[in-house]
């Protein structure tokens, strides 16, 4: 069975229909024949359909729906600018790991500009895509450009990752239906100074027991560990 997640998605009369270019991945590449399951999600709805192809053209008959779920506690990842692999490859984790929205910004280390990453928004949304259909997600997060400031005043539980940090995150206890903004730093960490700010706005600066890790790796590993507690 496929599943993918779209923004919006075309329904008329009970069917659903794609796009010439999606159309062509759906038989050509992926091979579908009439009859195939293919579950779409969109707008905070799943529906379940089955291919009819009429005259090499692709519809979706809508067999069911029911509205999509998810957990209450929304996980908001703010990652710092570096390498742009290392940016796509921590979107794309952090999708598959369950965060629901992602902020990026520049740190005193940060050896990227933003007007480099606005210029691969199309690019990271669709990573977003792929990675929302792999993990049979039920939305699509949004990708955010900002200031480390602007990101600051989000209210909710703020958690830096910074392996120096006395303070394990097993010491975490997340509140429910709460938004949890996850501070992921860039190669190289954040500076003395940029800790000192968090500290003064009273962030919780945890450490795991893990070698340090690259930053794709380090959005995945927290983001997944707050997932499961929530």
């Amino acid at each position: 069975m496929i599943y993918l997640v779209r923004e919006e998605l075309i329904i008329q009369d009970g069917y659903i229909f794609v796009s010439n270019d999606e159309a062509r991945y759906l038989l050509k590449v992926r091979r579908l024949k009439n009859g195939a399951e293919v579950t779409f999600c969109s707008n905070g709805k799943t529906y379940f359909t089955e291919l009819e192809i009429n005259k090499k053209v692709p519809c979706f008959k809508i067999v069911k729906e029911k509205d999509a779920t998810g957990p209450s506690t929304r996980i908001i990842v703010a990652i710092a600018t570096g390498d742009v692999n290392a940016i796509e490859e921590s979107i794309r984790n952090g999708v598959e790991a369950g965060a629901d929205e992602f902020y990026i910004f520049r740190t005193d280390l940060s050896n990227t500009c933003l007007t480099v990453i606005e210029k691969k928004m199309k690019r990271l949304n669709t990573i977003v895509v792929s990675a929302a259909s792999q993990s049979r997600r039920g939305h699509l997060p949004e990708i955010n450009i900002s200031s480390f400031d602007e990101i600051a005043e989000l209210e909710g539980d703020h958690i830096v990752l910074h392996p120096y940090s006395a303070n394990n995150i097993v010491q975490y206890k997340p509140s429910p239906d709460r938004k949890i903004i996850l501070w992921i730093g860039p190669e190289g960490g954040f500076t003395q100074r940029e800790i000192d700010k968090f500290r003064s706005k009273k962030f919780n600066i945890f450490s795991i027991k893990v070698p340090i890790l690259r930053m794709e790796n380090a959005v995945t590993v927290l983001t997944a560990f707050i997932r499961n507690m929530s």
